[in-house]
């Protein structure tokens, strides 16, 4: 579906930068003004994580995965666990996205879903129940910004490992409006479980296990959840080489066929945010 007229892209080794009113390339303009939520904010790690000593990447994963089980909110921390977990076991998974042509075409074009390639305003302006406006509605009603993840993860050497990263971490927004997962503790657990079937990513599968365990005390529906996003992983298209700039003004619904999703899923977590200020009660109550 294409009913809109493209307006010029840059050079290919930029990201395209037509307008929000294009439904086959990627949206520019002046980003609209969104709170970040708490601590999202790029963490300062060491140049190449690959080449560190595996005792030492787990060391400091560690200490990142005590320090977001103590304060849930540090969502940073969760960035830093997950590059120092994964980078010992990136190689296959790098094979799976530039063996796929379509994880090619991303790449050569470095495309990005960022501050400088997506006008929120404009995608708002796009026409209910399309992919940009569904998308422009989440990010600003949960007070989130395409910024945080502007430019390159500094703590890959390796030029096509950090596009992966920072396309994975662009596009996780994306995953929660096709997936119709909330941003609460059970939604996001539940998304881990699905990104772990579809990338076999070792963060991913902790994340999901320890956040059920957890979740579990407070409600049992989180059991329900994670399951259901699971199978979902396993049997839907692999998002992570899908042209989502492609489709802003795709029917929402169509672009969810294209990945075999459900047309009108059921809301994933939710439930739980009560829960998320009661362990934060129970750590300050703690300390």
């Amino acid at each position: 579906m294409n009913t809109m007229n493209p307006t010029k892209t840059t050079e290919m080794t930029t990201s395209t930068k037509p307008s929000a009113t294009s439904n086959n390339t990627a949206t520019s303009g002046a980003q609209s003004a969104a709170p970040a939520r708490p601590h999202d904010v790029a963490p300062v790690m060491p140049h190449d994580i690959a080449s560190l000593p595996a005792p030492v990447r787990w060391r400091r994963a560690l200490r990142a995965l005590i320090r977001v089980l103590a304060h849930p909110d540090e969502t940073d921390q969760v960035l830093v666990f997950s590059s120092y977990v994964n980078a010992g076991g990136n190689k296959h998974r790098l094979d799976r996205f530039y063996n796929d042509p379509r994880g090619q075409k991303l790449y050569a074009e470095r495309r990005a879903i960022d501050s400088h390639t997506v006008d929120l305003d404009a995608l708002a302006a796009l026409p209910a129940g399309t992919l940009g406006h569904a998308y422009a509605t989440f990010m600003t009603s949960h007070g989130l910004t395409p910024n945080v993840f502007d430019g390159t993860p500094e703590e890959f050497a390796d030029p096509q490992a950090a596009y992966v990263v920072q396309r994975m971490r662009q596009t996780h927004d994306l995953w929660h409006v096709v997936t119709n997962a909330e941003t609460d503790p059970a939604g996001e657990v539940a998304l881990q479980a699905f990104t772990y079937a579809q990338l076999g990513a070792p963060s991913s599968g902790i994340l999901a296990a320890l956040g059920t365990l957890r979740t579990l005390r407070h409600d049992r529906r989180i059991l329900r959840d994670v399951h259901a996003m699971y199978k979902l992983g396993q049997s839907a298209d692999r998002l992570p080489v899908f042209a989502w700039e492609d489709h802003w003004a795709t029917p929402l619904a169509e672009v969810r066929r294209m990945l075999r999703l459900p047309e009108q899923p059921h809301p994933i977590g939710g439930y739980t945010q009560g829960a998320f200020e009661a362990m934060r009660a129970e750590i300050r109550s703690a300390a």
